[in-house]
Order: C-alpha cells, then sequence, then structure tokens
C-alpha cells in the first residue's frame, strides 16, 4: 500500500512537466505562424534550392563525427580505454533518444546506462558530459558573439543581452572552480568522507565517494592540453552545425553570410534550454524564425527555414541513432567492467 501511495505523486507530477513542455511548444509555434501565409509557405517551401541541403547534410555529418571523437578524448582524459568508433553508437542513440523523449532523457541515459557496454565506468561517463555542456555553453555565446559583432544582426534585444551574460558569467565560473579548484574541494570531500565514515553514515560516504570520483574525473578532462583540445574539437562541431544553417538560408534565397547564419544557430540552439515537447519543438523554431526575419527574410521564408532547419538536424541523427541502437541492443544490457563504480 505505502508503495503505490508514493508512486501516486509521481505519476502525477511526471505528465504535469510533459504537459508544461507541450504548451510551451504550442505557444512558440503558434508565435511563429500565426502571421504566415500558407499559400507563400508552401511556395517556398517548393523554391528551395535542394542541392544546398547536400552541403548542408555534408557539414552536419563532420559536425557529429567530431562530436563523437570529442566524447572519446574525454573519456580516455578520464582512464577509460575507449575508442572513437567505440564511442560511435552509444553517443548517436543517446542523441535521438533526446530527440524522441522528454527531459534529455538521451542524455541520463548516455551517463548511467550505454557506458557500461563499451567499459567505461559510470562515473567517468557522467563528468564527461558535464564538462561536454559546459563548454559547449561557452563556445555557444563565443560564437554568438562573434556573429553579432560581424554580421548585420547588431541590435540584440535588452532580454538576450541579460541572458547571455548570465549564462557566460555561470559557465566560466563553473569552468574555473573545475580548472583552478579542484585540489581543495578533493581535500573538502576527503574530510567529509572520513567524518561521515567515523560516524557510521554509509550512505552519505556513499555519496559523498562518488562526488569525490567526479570531481577526480572533471579534474582529469580539464587538464590544459585535453582542455585546448576540447575547446578546438568544439570551435569545429559548431562551424560544422552552422554550415546546415548556411546551406538552409541560402536555399531559401535568403541572402546571409557566414557569421549571420553562426548567429542564428547559436541562438537556435540557445533556445533548446528552454524546456519543451521532445525535439526541441517550439522554442528552436520560435528562435529560427525570429533571428531569420531579423536578417531580413520574409515571414514565410523565415518560417520554411525554421521548418527545414529543425528537420535537417532532427531527421538525420534520429535515425542514425536508430540505426545504431538497432544495431547494437547490447547497449542496454551492459556487461561488467573491469574497474566498478566507487
Amino acid at each position: 500500500m505505502n508503495s503505490a501511495q508514493d508512486n501516486a505523486p509521481r505519476r502525477k507530477q511526471f505528465p504535469l512537466r510533459q504537459l508544461i513542455g507541450v504548451g510551451i511548444s504550442a505557444v512558440c509555434l503558434v508565435l511563429v505562424f500565426r502571421k504566415v501565409d500558407i499559400g507563400q509557405l508552401r511556395a517556398a517551401l517548393e523554391n528551395f534550392k535542394w542541392h544546398f541541403l547536400a552541403l548542408g547534410m555534408a557539414s552536419l555529418a563532420i559536425d557529429y563525427a567530431v562530436r563523437i571523437q570529442r566524447w572519446a578524448v574525454l573519456l580516455r582524459a578520464g582512464d577509460a580505454e575507449v575508442t572513437g568508433w567505440a564511442c560511435t553508437a552509444p553517443f548517436l542513440g543517446s542523441i535521438t533518444l533526446n530527440n524522441v523523449l522528454p527531459l534529455r532523457a538521451g542524455d541520463l541515459v548516455r551517463a548511467l546506462v550505454f557506458p557500461s557496454a563499451i567499459g567505461v565506468r559510470r562515473i567517468t561517463a557522467t563528468a564527461s558530459l558535464l564538462l561536454e555542456r559546459l563548454v559547449d555553453m561557452l563556445t555557444l555565446l563565443l560564437s554568438l558573439g562573434i556573429g553579432l559583432s560581424l554580421s548585420p544582426l547588431a541590435h540584440v534585444p535588452e532580454w538576450l543581452g541579460r541572458s547571455v551574460a548570465g549564462l557566460a558569467v555561470g559557465g566560466c565560473v563553473a569552468l574555473f572552480m573545475i580548472v583552478a579548484l579542484h585540489r581543495p574541494v578533493l581535500k573538502l570531500l576527503a574530510s567529509l568522507h572520513a567524518v561521515a565514515e567515523r560516524r557510521g553514515s554509509s550512505k552519505i560516504g556513499g555519496a559523498i565517494a562518488l562526488l569525490i570520483d567526479l570531481t577526480r574525473d572533471a579534474a582529469g578532462m580539464s587538464r590544459p592540453r585535453v582542455l585546448g583540445a576540447l575547446v578546438l574539437l568544439s570551435a569545429i562541431i559548431w562551424v560544422g552545425e552552422t554550415g546546415l544553417f548556411w546551406a538552409v538560408l541560402h536555399g531559401l534565397a535568403i541572402d546571409a553570410t557566414f557569421p549571420a547564419a553562426l548567429t542564428i544557430m547559436a541562438v537556435a540552439t540557445l533556445s533548446t534550454l528552454v524546456p519543451s515537447s521532445p525535439g526541441y519543438v517550439g522554442p528552436f523554431h520560435l528562435a529560427a524564425y525570429s533571428a531569420a526575419v531579423m536578417l531580413g527574410g520574409s515571414p514565410a521564408q523565415s518560417a520554411s527555414f525554421a521548418v527545414l532547419a529543425h528537420l535537417g538536424l532532427w531527421l538525420p541523427t534520429t535515425l542514425a541513432g536508430s540505426i545504431a541502437i538497432l544495431a547494437k541492443p547490447a547497449l542496454f544490457k551492459g556487461r561488467s567492467v573491469a574497474r566498478p563504480d566507487a
């Protein structure tokens, strides 16, 4: 009885989160399409120059190939013995799960479920994911700054400026703490662990031990040499993703420079931080549409751009990840590893 009662609140809360996300997505889509003439939208899509999409897909392929290698570099910096090829299936599989499930469930699976299938500790995978996300956010903010300084999109709304500044400060502080303060943090955690052990608090001691492992792995992944490689690979990744945006813009005959496409890519990608339905539907479309309008595209062109850019990102990665999951069902079964989690 107690178990059923404990589970009841969870059944109520989880759909509520989904409903909030779906509601946000619906509002964003209404804001995009309410003033768009359907006939003009159809004409813009029919006149799309599809050879540009081939260029965009090639750029996206480079983007994700480098993402996989970057994850392998991070895992090896955490003392895992993996190759880029071994990381391919779990990485692409997690992207597919992110695309079709709510609350970025794919990230959780990549951190806690897939690692055992490739002989990686869950703690190491979690540390790699946290550092990957942190560097991605900082690289995107830098991309936004570079794009704005070099493109016609010079006017930044006040709310966007504040949000970007807040994210940049928070990200820099977090990275500084990982790089410069991990030793005192480890000493503090070790002291707390010793106290917990003396008092016989096994659960608290176990939790602190996990934090020690997580901090140690994150510190290894943020060594100057590794961090330099991480920043370089991240720059290549976001240039590759910008290539898709640039190709879609030109396919719709929107005159856009590469810095302008870089700006739109950064704004649209940062919008996925907003809660929404699976696949980031809604916030992505609204951000991409608004940026394209500011660039000079008509409402129909801009709405077409938002739809095609989202589809160009979502469909190929979802298909690739689905194939990876089907080809390697053992990803969900895992296997025993030589180095168990602390």
